[in-house]
């Protein structure tokens, strides 16, 4: 646990030898300067170069007949024998340790340790704090040093050797004035903090190291402000900051602090403040000083956090109103001579809901060929609301002909009601330079790139340049151009593509919007968007709460047909899940989804899925996961979004493991998929692969914020 140097310098001067004992020493030592000598002499008159100067050797001698030799002198004896061993003097250096070793072989033996410490050596220094306690002398002193040293060495069994050790030699230092000391550190290495606290706060002769051990115990245990009382240490400033939420006073003060554990934490605090760049670099060679742990926000469960959210954002750009336009953007299907458009809800020309009428219309076309009826049929489930089924049938259509641009375009569509925008992109380009005069597929790849955050000058270029005057206000809702917008509102339309388009001018330039949505809600009085619309447009304007209430009694009429709900584009879904979470209603969507995943043998798919998500966003984390996982690998259902939300269940379902493979396979699929990576970096940095971790966080971009995602520090609350 310690993360402190702890090295403890004996404070009391040595005692007297016996007069004996100092005789029989001086006599040894004469005996030994008279072999030196001789030694001496012959070296020199063999190799011609002096081994050790006499005078150095006399004068240490004469230092050790003294019956006292102080503390301060052996320090120096043995700093200059160390000075001589780094310079390469290595047998100066040893001749003057062998006269201290004879002379108080355990207090050598102690303070070389100290050295050895100090120098990071700590194998050595276990070695001598080991013959220091053999010889007892200094024992509780040595065997501290000694654990210290052991867990430096990440030793874990000579750690704990060490410590007991010293917790049996406690009673050998009880009357010196540094006990409460000596006792302290004994009892933080044991692990007990409180008693280690208490004698630190006695009064003894190591008063600074007793701040710093004190200090470092309750910034072990998060209590950052009690540390930064007793030191003035920016990383502790930095640190209890930190701990309140004031990351960017934090981030300041961890600058300023030359400690690696600062370095790591200022990583920490980057994570926080979405400083993706500067993490990822601090990271990517670093040791895991403080692990975290990943958990999910509990805004996302949080009605009130979720209602102003709500308010905050609900169709409040121009991307929010593209998934507008595909939904209502029409399909089309083609003859010999003439394209046919079909609207979401029926054909051009005829009464909307007529699906009957529409199959009829084109059976008896004499001039369709067996593609064309082909593609009647996938429209018919497009039409229907069955998008996925949809999606699968112009797929296989795709393939018999691929160079159909109706078909991408269709393909496309579906894609994009679904919510894969970078396949969308692809099947709307490649429509468009199949046929460039359907304008339409280059203004819905357009929208389709910025759904992405992406762009292409050229394409803009070209569908400008393709553009009728009458669709310029796609290109003024892409590029939020509020001047053209404004000058759009003047006229006068029908078409539910520039009704939409009207709406969205509108709302971004804040004005009511009301008798649009209800004429949109005419057109299509029981699709479930536009009936959502309209409640929005008319309730815009309330509190939250009245909004939420008001939404309760709509949710229950169910004035709307669900199937485009179960089945349909991806806002249909997204639209409901929404309004009823803002109202408390997801348990009771949950109830009725569960009710027709029990009925449907149809299209189970998609149904699933909602089943899934609901269970996700009312903490039935484990259902959650186990449908997702039916649905990955029995149903081979593998889209970014499918795949992301399987992993965010992992993780609520605290399946963290399986989450980083399926984070994986999301981002894989959606290299642009921010929370993906986002959630992946946390997840490794969580599994100490702070290399992956990194990785991640380099290609997010600075100032991302994630909805779903937070971390811990793993450090322990004071007991």
């Amino acid at each position: 646990m310690a993360e402190e140097i702890i090295v403890i310098e004996d404070e009391k001067e040595q005692e007297p030898k016996k007069k004996k004992f100092i005789f029989l020493i001086v006599i040894v030592l004469l005996l030994i300067i008279i072999l030196l000598v001789i030694l001496l002499f012959v070296v020199i008159k063999k190799k011609k170069e002096p081994l050790v100067d006499d005078k150095e050797i006399v004068k240490i001698t004469k230092k050790l007949e003294k019956k006292n030799v102080s503390k301060d002198e052996i320090k120096e004896l043995i700093k200059k024998a160390n000075i001589l061993y780094q310079k390469g003097e290595k047998k100066r250096a040893l001749l003057i340790l062998n006269k201290l070793s004879s002379y108080s072989e355990a207090l050598s033996y102690y303070n070389l340790g100290v050295i050895k410490l100090k120098e990071k050596n700590y194998k050595k220094a276990l070695e001598f704090f080991q013959k220091a306690i053999s010889n007892k002398d200094n024992r509780l002193l040595s065997a501290i040093n000694a654990t210290y040293a052991a867990l430096m060495l990440n030793n874990k069994k000579l750690f704990n050797y060490y410590r007991h050790l010293a917790y049996v030699f406690l009673p050998e230092m009880s009357k010196s004035k540094s006990y409460p000391y000596y006792y302290a550190l004994v009892m933080y290495y044991m692990g007990y903090e409180f008693e280690a606290i208490k004698a630190l706060n006695i009064d003894n002769p190591y008063k600074q190291k007793s701040k710093e051990l004190l200090s470092a115990i309750y910034a072990y245990y998060n209590k950052f402000a009690k540390a930064q009382e007793l030191t003035e240490n920016p990383f502790f400033k930095g640190l209890s900051l930190a701990e309140i939420g004031e990351y960017s006073l934090a981030r300041i003060y961890l600058k300023k602090s030359h400690l690696q554990k600062a370095k790591f934490a200022l990583a920490l605090i980057d994570l926080k403040l979405s400083y993706f760049k500067e993490a990822g670099r601090i990271l990517s060679n670093a040791k895991n000083l403080y692990p975290i742990t990943v958990f999910l926000k509990d805004s996302l469960f949080d009605i009130k956090v979720t209602q102003k959210e709500f308010k905050q954002e609900f169709l409040k750009t121009n991307k929010d109103f593209y998934d507008l336009f595909f939904y209502f953007a029409p399909y089309k299907v083609f003859n010999l001579n003439q394209t046919i458009n079909f609207l979401r809800k029926g054909i051009a020309g005829i009464p909307i809901g007529s699906i009957t009428q529409s199959q009829q219309y084109l059976y008896k076309s004499a001039t369709y060929s067996a593609l064309n009826l082909e593609i009647s049929k996938a429209l018919k489930l497009a039409i229907d609301g069955h998008i996925i089924l949809a999606n699968k049938a112009f797929k296989k259509l795709l393939k018999k002909k691929p160079t159909s641009y109706i078909l991408h375009y269709n393909l496309a569509l579906t894609y994009a009601q679904l919510g894969n925008y970078n396949n969308a992109y692809k099947h709307f380009l490649r429509a468009y330079h199949l046929n460039p005069k359907d304008i339409y597929s280059g203004i819905f790849a357009l929208m389709s790139l910025d759904k992405m955050d992406k762009s292409n000058k050229y394409l803009l270029a070209s569908v400008k340049e393709d553009i009728d005057p009458k669709d310029s206000i796609f290109l003024a809702i892409i590029d939020n151009n509020t001047v053209e917008m404004a000058r759009f509102l003047e006229k006068e339309t029908s078409k539910p593509l520039l009704l939409i388009a009207k709406i969205a001018s509108k709302m971004i330039l804040n004005k009511d919007v009301s008798f649009e949505a209800e004429k949109l809600k005419s057109m299509y009085s029981k699709d479930i968007v536009a009936n959502l619309l309209y409640f929005y447009a008319n309730n815009i304007n309330l509190p939250i709460h009245k909004l939420a209430l008001n939404f309760q009694s709509l949710f229950f009429q169910h004035p709307w047909n669900m199937n485009y709900f179960y089945y349909g584009a991806f806002i249909a879904s997204d639209w409901l899940f929404k309004f009823s979470k803002i109202s408390g209603l997801l348990n009771q969507l949950r109830f009725e989804i569960r009710q027709k995943a029990k009925e449907e043998n149809f299209d189970l798919i998609p149904v699933l899925q909602k089943l899934a998500f609901v269970d996700l966003y009312t903490k039935h984390f484990e259902e959650s996961y186990v449908i997702y996982n039916d649905l990955i690998n029995n149903k081979k259902i593998t889209d970014s979004a499918t795949l992301y939300n399987a992993a965010v269940a992992a993780i609520g379902a605290n399946h963290h493991a399986n989450a980083v493979a399926l984070m994986e396979l999301a981002k894989l699929k959606n290299p642009n998929y921010y929370e993906a990576r986002y959630g992946l970096g946390l997840l490794w940095q969580e599994a100490n692969n702070l290399r992956a971790a990194s990785i991640q966080y380099l290609k997010i971009p600075d100032g991302f914020k994630s909805r779903f995602f937070d971390f811990n520090v793993n450090r322990p609350a004071l007991k």
